[in-house]
Protein backbone atom coordinates (compact mmCIF):
# COMPACT_ATOMS: atom_id res chain seq x y z
CA UNK A 1 0.00 0.00 0.00
CA UNK A 2 1.15 3.11 -0.80
CA UNK A 3 2.71 5.41 2.30
CA UNK A 4 0.75 8.79 2.92
CA UNK A 5 4.03 10.88 3.52
CA UNK A 6 1.40 13.24 5.71
CA UNK A 7 4.80 15.31 7.20
CA UNK A 8 6.14 15.53 3.99
CA UNK A 9 3.07 17.19 2.49
CA UNK A 10 2.88 19.46 5.73
CA UNK A 11 6.39 20.18 5.29
CA UNK A 12 5.85 21.37 1.55
CA UNK A 13 2.84 24.13 2.37
CA UNK A 14 5.26 25.09 5.39
CA UNK A 15 7.63 26.25 2.80
CA UNK A 16 5.02 27.30 0.10
CA UNK A 17 3.75 29.39 2.47
CA UNK A 18 6.48 31.22 3.90
CA UNK A 19 7.67 31.49 0.22
CA UNK A 20 4.65 33.04 -0.54
CA UNK A 21 4.73 35.17 2.79
CA UNK A 22 8.36 36.53 1.26
CA UNK A 23 7.00 37.53 -1.95
CA UNK A 24 3.82 39.19 -1.02
CA UNK A 25 6.51 40.99 1.36
CA UNK A 26 8.06 42.92 -0.97
CA UNK A 27 5.18 45.14 -1.21
CA UNK A 28 5.05 46.04 2.29
CA UNK A 29 6.14 49.64 3.38
CA UNK A 30 10.11 49.75 4.18
CA UNK A 31 10.32 45.77 3.30
CA UNK A 32 14.07 46.02 3.45
CA UNK A 33 14.53 44.09 6.32
CA UNK A 34 11.49 41.49 6.35
CA UNK A 35 12.57 40.83 3.38
CA UNK A 36 16.48 39.89 4.42
CA UNK A 37 14.80 38.31 7.73
CA UNK A 38 12.72 35.87 5.00
CA UNK A 39 16.14 35.23 2.85
CA UNK A 40 17.58 33.30 5.05
CA UNK A 41 15.45 30.81 4.38
CA UNK A 42 15.69 30.58 0.62
CA UNK A 43 17.05 26.86 1.14
CA UNK A 44 13.56 25.36 1.76
CA UNK A 45 12.98 25.53 -2.19
CA UNK A 46 15.31 22.92 -1.66
CA UNK A 47 13.09 21.39 0.09
CA UNK A 48 10.19 20.91 -2.41
CA UNK A 49 12.98 18.77 -4.60
CA UNK A 50 14.29 16.75 -2.45
CA UNK A 51 11.10 15.55 -0.97
CA UNK A 52 9.71 15.03 -4.91
CA UNK A 53 13.14 13.03 -5.74
CA UNK A 54 12.45 10.85 -2.50
CA UNK A 55 8.86 10.07 -3.54
CA UNK A 56 9.56 9.82 -7.50
CA UNK A 57 11.88 7.20 -6.86
CA UNK A 58 9.39 5.35 -3.97
CA UNK A 59 7.15 5.08 -6.71
CA UNK A 60 9.37 4.43 -9.54
CA UNK A 61 13.12 3.36 -8.74
CA UNK A 62 11.86 -0.26 -9.54
CA UNK A 63 10.65 0.69 -12.95
CA UNK A 64 12.29 -1.29 -15.45
CA UNK A 65 14.85 1.39 -17.30
CA UNK A 66 13.36 0.85 -20.96
CA UNK A 67 12.29 3.04 -23.36
CA UNK A 68 8.63 2.43 -23.13
CA UNK A 69 8.34 2.69 -19.56
CA UNK A 70 10.46 5.95 -19.93
CA UNK A 71 7.89 7.42 -22.22
CA UNK A 72 4.91 6.15 -19.73
CA UNK A 73 6.53 8.16 -16.78
CA UNK A 74 7.21 11.08 -18.78
CA UNK A 75 3.63 11.08 -19.94
CA UNK A 76 2.58 10.74 -16.10
CA UNK A 77 4.22 13.31 -14.78
CA UNK A 78 3.70 15.88 -17.74
CA UNK A 79 -0.03 15.36 -17.18
CA UNK A 80 0.95 16.20 -13.68
CA UNK A 81 2.79 19.41 -13.99
CA UNK A 82 1.69 20.68 -17.40
CA UNK A 83 -2.32 21.51 -16.26
CA UNK A 84 -0.94 23.78 -13.52
CA UNK A 85 1.83 25.36 -15.45
CA UNK A 86 -0.77 26.43 -18.29
CA UNK A 87 -3.31 28.17 -16.19
CA UNK A 88 -1.26 30.04 -14.02
CA UNK A 89 1.29 31.06 -16.92
CA UNK A 90 -2.19 32.38 -19.60
CA UNK A 91 -2.76 35.05 -16.91
CA UNK A 92 0.70 36.54 -17.23
CA UNK A 93 1.12 36.63 -21.07
CA UNK A 94 -2.31 37.48 -21.27
CA UNK A 95 -1.13 40.42 -18.92
CA UNK A 96 2.20 40.71 -21.25
CA UNK A 97 0.13 41.49 -24.25
CA UNK A 98 -1.74 44.20 -22.50
CA UNK A 99 1.58 45.97 -21.36
CA UNK A 100 2.45 45.09 -25.48
CA UNK A 101 -0.14 47.00 -26.92
CA UNK A 102 0.07 49.88 -24.36
CA UNK A 103 -3.06 49.18 -22.74
CA UNK A 104 -1.57 48.28 -19.28
CA UNK A 105 1.94 50.46 -17.82
CA UNK A 106 4.54 47.64 -16.56
CA UNK A 107 8.41 48.63 -16.07
CA UNK A 108 9.19 44.91 -16.72
CA UNK A 109 7.72 44.98 -20.09
CA UNK A 110 10.87 44.16 -22.16
CA UNK A 111 12.05 41.65 -19.45
CA UNK A 112 9.82 39.84 -17.12
CA UNK A 113 6.90 40.38 -20.14
CA UNK A 114 8.96 39.24 -22.89
CA UNK A 115 6.97 37.67 -25.31
CA UNK A 116 10.14 36.17 -27.11
CA UNK A 117 10.72 34.05 -23.78
CA UNK A 118 7.16 32.35 -23.94
CA UNK A 119 8.61 29.81 -26.45
CA UNK A 120 11.02 28.65 -23.64
CA UNK A 121 7.83 29.00 -20.94
CA UNK A 122 5.98 26.80 -22.80
CA UNK A 123 8.58 23.92 -23.79
CA UNK A 124 9.21 24.10 -19.68
CA UNK A 125 13.01 25.15 -20.36
CA UNK A 126 13.41 28.69 -18.97
CA UNK A 127 15.33 27.49 -15.90
CA UNK A 128 18.08 25.56 -18.19
CA UNK A 129 20.21 28.56 -18.74
CA UNK A 130 18.12 29.83 -21.72
CA UNK A 131 17.08 33.05 -20.07
CA UNK A 132 18.77 36.00 -18.39
CA UNK A 133 15.70 36.72 -16.95
CA UNK A 134 12.68 34.75 -14.90
CA UNK A 135 9.88 35.96 -16.74
CA UNK A 136 6.17 35.91 -16.85
CA UNK A 137 5.18 33.22 -13.72
CA UNK A 138 8.70 33.84 -12.59
CA UNK A 139 8.47 31.20 -10.11
CA UNK A 140 7.62 28.07 -12.75
CA UNK A 141 11.27 27.96 -13.01
CA UNK A 142 10.43 25.09 -10.04
CA UNK A 143 8.79 23.54 -13.48
CA UNK A 144 11.18 23.56 -15.14
CA UNK A 145 13.90 22.12 -13.32
CA UNK A 146 11.54 19.58 -12.33
CA UNK A 147 10.76 18.92 -15.63
CA UNK A 148 14.56 18.27 -16.53
CA UNK A 149 14.99 15.86 -13.44
CA UNK A 150 12.11 13.84 -14.72
CA UNK A 151 14.17 13.31 -17.99
CA UNK A 152 17.40 12.55 -16.36
CA UNK A 153 15.73 9.76 -14.16
CA UNK A 154 16.84 7.11 -15.94
CA UNK A 155 20.41 8.01 -15.47
CA UNK A 156 19.13 8.04 -12.09
CA UNK A 157 18.19 4.38 -12.17
CA UNK A 158 21.41 3.11 -13.54
CA UNK A 159 23.17 4.56 -10.96
CA UNK A 160 20.91 2.57 -8.68
CA UNK A 161 21.01 -0.17 -10.51
CA UNK A 162 24.75 -0.50 -11.17
CA UNK A 163 25.70 0.77 -7.96
CA UNK A 164 22.20 1.30 -5.37
CA UNK A 165 23.40 3.65 -2.96
CA UNK A 166 27.06 4.09 -3.68
CA UNK A 167 25.52 4.26 -7.22
CA UNK A 168 23.69 7.41 -6.53
CA UNK A 169 26.57 9.26 -3.87
CA UNK A 170 28.61 8.83 -6.89
CA UNK A 171 25.94 10.64 -9.12
CA UNK A 172 25.57 13.25 -6.89
CA UNK A 173 29.37 14.25 -6.40
CA UNK A 174 29.79 14.22 -10.12
CA UNK A 175 26.75 16.70 -10.04
CA UNK A 176 27.78 18.90 -7.26
CA UNK A 177 31.38 19.00 -8.58
CA UNK A 178 30.03 20.07 -11.71
CA UNK A 179 27.75 23.20 -10.64
CA UNK A 180 30.31 23.75 -8.67
CA UNK A 181 32.72 24.24 -11.29
CA UNK A 182 30.32 26.07 -13.45
CA UNK A 183 29.90 28.22 -10.01
CA UNK A 184 33.44 29.44 -9.52
CA UNK A 185 33.84 33.15 -9.99
CA UNK A 186 30.72 33.76 -8.30
CA UNK A 187 30.76 37.06 -6.66
CA UNK A 188 26.57 38.02 -5.38
CA UNK A 189 24.99 35.50 -3.63
CA UNK A 190 22.27 35.48 -6.09
CA UNK A 191 25.39 33.59 -8.32
CA UNK A 192 25.72 31.04 -6.59
CA UNK A 193 24.65 27.58 -7.36
CA UNK A 194 22.61 27.14 -4.29
CA UNK A 195 20.39 30.08 -5.24
CA UNK A 196 19.93 29.81 -8.76
CA UNK A 197 17.06 30.18 -10.87
CA UNK A 198 17.56 30.64 -14.23
CA UNK A 199 19.95 27.65 -14.76
CA UNK A 200 18.76 26.00 -11.89
CA UNK A 201 17.83 22.77 -13.93
CA UNK A 202 21.55 21.84 -12.80
CA UNK A 203 20.90 22.70 -9.37
CA UNK A 204 17.58 20.61 -8.51
CA UNK A 205 18.90 17.63 -10.60
CA UNK A 206 21.24 17.53 -7.61
CA UNK A 207 18.41 17.76 -5.20
CA UNK A 208 16.22 15.20 -6.91
CA UNK A 209 19.39 12.62 -6.87
CA UNK A 210 19.64 13.20 -3.13
CA UNK A 211 16.03 13.14 -2.41
CA UNK A 212 16.23 9.33 -4.76
CA UNK A 213 19.55 8.55 -2.26
CA UNK A 214 17.43 9.07 1.00
CA UNK A 215 14.92 7.32 0.35
CA UNK A 216 17.21 3.97 -0.65
CA UNK A 217 18.83 4.98 3.24
CA UNK A 218 15.58 4.96 4.42
CA UNK A 219 14.22 1.66 2.75
CA UNK A 220 17.56 -0.14 4.67
CA UNK A 221 16.73 1.28 8.03
CA UNK A 222 14.82 -1.75 9.42
CA UNK A 223 13.23 -0.27 13.17
CA UNK A 224 12.42 3.70 12.98
CA UNK A 225 13.89 5.00 16.39
CA UNK A 226 11.68 5.76 19.02
CA UNK A 227 9.61 9.06 18.67
CA UNK A 228 10.60 9.17 15.24
CA UNK A 229 8.01 12.13 14.78
CA UNK A 230 9.41 14.03 17.78
CA UNK A 231 13.32 13.61 16.22
CA UNK A 232 12.01 15.08 12.55
CA UNK A 233 10.43 17.98 13.72
CA UNK A 234 13.47 18.47 15.95
CA UNK A 235 15.40 18.12 13.21
CA UNK A 236 13.50 20.38 11.17
CA UNK A 237 14.04 23.22 13.98
CA UNK A 238 17.87 22.37 13.65
CA UNK A 239 17.20 22.94 9.77
CA UNK A 240 15.92 26.45 10.61
CA UNK A 241 18.21 27.53 13.04
CA UNK A 242 21.14 26.62 10.27
CA UNK A 243 19.59 28.64 8.02
CA UNK A 244 19.42 31.60 10.41
CA UNK A 245 22.74 30.70 11.59
CA UNK A 246 24.20 31.32 7.91
CA UNK A 247 25.40 27.45 8.18
CA UNK A 248 27.41 26.17 4.90
CA UNK A 249 25.04 25.01 2.50
CA UNK A 250 26.21 21.72 2.58
CA UNK A 251 25.33 21.42 6.52
CA UNK A 252 21.82 22.59 5.88
CA UNK A 253 21.69 20.56 2.97
CA UNK A 254 22.99 17.40 5.20
CA UNK A 255 20.32 18.38 8.02
CA UNK A 256 17.03 18.70 5.72
CA UNK A 257 18.23 14.57 4.69
CA UNK A 258 18.25 14.04 8.21
CA UNK A 259 14.80 15.57 8.82
CA UNK A 260 12.48 13.85 5.40
CA UNK A 261 14.32 10.30 6.55
CA UNK A 262 13.15 10.41 10.14
CA UNK A 263 10.06 11.95 8.41
CA UNK A 264 9.75 8.94 6.49
CA UNK A 265 10.21 6.70 8.74
CA UNK A 266 7.57 7.98 10.87
CA UNK A 267 5.33 7.21 8.16
CA UNK A 268 6.43 3.93 8.44
CA UNK A 269 5.36 3.26 12.39
CA UNK A 270 2.21 3.59 11.31
CA UNK A 271 -0.74 6.31 9.53
CA UNK A 272 -2.12 6.54 13.08
CA UNK A 273 1.22 8.48 13.86
CA UNK A 274 0.43 11.02 11.93
CA UNK A 275 -3.42 11.43 11.87
CA UNK A 276 -3.01 14.12 13.85
CA UNK A 277 -2.10 16.46 10.16
CA UNK A 278 -5.04 14.80 8.35
CA UNK A 279 -6.98 18.34 8.91
CA UNK A 280 -4.28 20.08 6.99
CA UNK A 281 -4.14 17.48 4.19
CA UNK A 282 -6.42 19.27 1.85
CA UNK A 283 -4.24 22.42 1.81
CA UNK A 284 -1.25 20.14 2.13
CA UNK A 285 -1.49 17.99 -1.33
CA UNK A 286 -2.15 21.74 -3.24
CA UNK A 287 1.22 22.72 -1.79
CA UNK A 288 3.02 23.10 -5.35
CA UNK A 289 -0.36 24.93 -6.37
CA UNK A 290 0.00 27.38 -3.52
CA UNK A 291 3.40 28.01 -4.81
CA UNK A 292 2.45 28.32 -8.32
CA UNK A 293 -0.26 30.67 -8.21
CA UNK A 294 0.82 32.72 -5.67
CA UNK A 295 2.19 35.05 -8.20
CA UNK A 296 -0.85 35.17 -9.91
CA UNK A 297 -2.66 36.40 -6.19
CA UNK A 298 -0.16 38.86 -6.13
CA UNK A 299 -0.24 40.46 -9.68
CA UNK A 300 -4.10 41.12 -8.62
CA UNK A 301 -4.08 41.73 -4.71
CA UNK A 302 -0.79 43.52 -4.68
CA UNK A 303 0.08 45.36 -7.97
CA UNK A 304 -3.40 46.15 -8.37
CA UNK A 305 -5.75 46.59 -5.40
CA UNK A 306 -3.00 47.27 -2.75
CA UNK A 307 -1.13 49.68 -4.95
CA UNK A 308 -3.69 51.44 -7.49
CA UNK A 309 -6.84 50.90 -6.09
CA UNK A 310 -6.54 51.25 -1.66
CA UNK A 311 -2.85 53.49 -3.08
CA UNK A 312 -2.30 52.50 1.10
CA UNK A 313 1.25 52.77 2.60
CA UNK A 314 0.64 51.78 5.99
CA UNK A 315 2.79 48.80 7.51
CA UNK A 316 0.26 47.74 9.99
CA UNK A 317 -2.80 47.70 7.56
CA UNK A 318 -0.07 45.60 5.03
CA UNK A 319 0.67 43.00 7.46
CA UNK A 320 -3.33 42.90 8.49
CA UNK A 321 -4.51 43.14 4.56
CA UNK A 322 -1.67 39.85 3.75
CA UNK A 323 -3.43 37.29 5.63
CA UNK A 324 -6.29 37.82 2.83
CA UNK A 325 -4.62 37.14 -0.09
CA UNK A 326 -2.79 33.75 0.95
CA UNK A 327 -6.14 32.46 2.07
CA UNK A 328 -7.79 33.46 -1.31
CA UNK A 329 -4.30 31.65 -2.62
CA UNK A 330 -4.63 28.40 -1.00
CA UNK A 331 -8.49 28.20 -1.82
CA UNK A 332 -7.85 28.38 -5.79
CA UNK A 333 -5.10 26.67 -5.79
CA UNK A 334 -7.49 23.33 -4.33
CA UNK A 335 -10.47 24.91 -6.68
CA UNK A 336 -7.66 24.51 -9.83
CA UNK A 337 -6.23 21.39 -8.42
CA UNK A 338 -9.96 19.51 -8.69
CA UNK A 339 -11.91 21.56 -11.49
CA UNK A 340 -9.10 22.10 -13.92
CA UNK A 341 -5.84 20.40 -13.32
CA UNK A 342 -7.16 16.69 -12.52
CA UNK A 343 -9.24 16.93 -15.26
CA UNK A 344 -7.06 18.35 -17.65
CA UNK A 345 -4.45 16.37 -16.76
CA UNK A 346 -6.28 13.27 -17.34
CA UNK A 347 -6.79 14.45 -20.82
CA UNK A 348 -3.21 14.78 -21.46
CA UNK A 349 -2.22 11.47 -20.15
CA UNK A 350 -5.05 9.56 -22.28
CA UNK A 351 -4.37 11.46 -25.92
CA UNK A 352 -1.11 11.48 -25.52
CA UNK A 353 -0.96 7.28 -24.34
CA UNK A 354 -2.81 7.05 -27.29
CA UNK A 355 -0.68 8.44 -29.56
CA UNK A 356 2.48 6.93 -28.69
CA UNK A 357 -0.42 3.59 -29.21
CA UNK A 358 -1.21 4.30 -32.52
CA UNK A 359 2.97 4.84 -33.45
CA UNK A 360 3.74 1.45 -32.00
CA UNK A 361 0.77 -0.15 -33.71
CA UNK A 362 2.12 1.60 -37.46
CA UNK A 363 5.64 0.23 -37.30
CA UNK A 364 4.74 -3.08 -37.89
CA UNK A 365 2.62 -2.01 -40.97
CA UNK A 366 5.67 0.20 -42.36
Amino acid sequence: MRQTYRLFGVWRLLAAMLVMAYHFSHSAPNSEPVIEWFEHMLPLLDMFFIMSGFLIFEHYGRMENTGANYVTFLIKRLSRLYPLHLITLSFFVAFAVLVHLGLLQSQAADTRYDLSALPANLLLIQAWGVNSELTFNYVSWSLSAEWFAYLIFPIVLFAFAHGRAMGLALLLAVIIAAIEIADHGATDKYDYWFNAKVWAAYRVAADFVFGALLCVVARQISMPPPRCQILAWGMLGCVFAAMFSHADIYLTLALFGAAIVLAALTERVGEHETAWLEPVMPMAVVSFGVYLWHPVIELFAYALIWKRVLGIDDPLLFWIYMPLPMIVTIGVAMVSARRFERPVGKWIETSLNSLVLQRRTARPKA
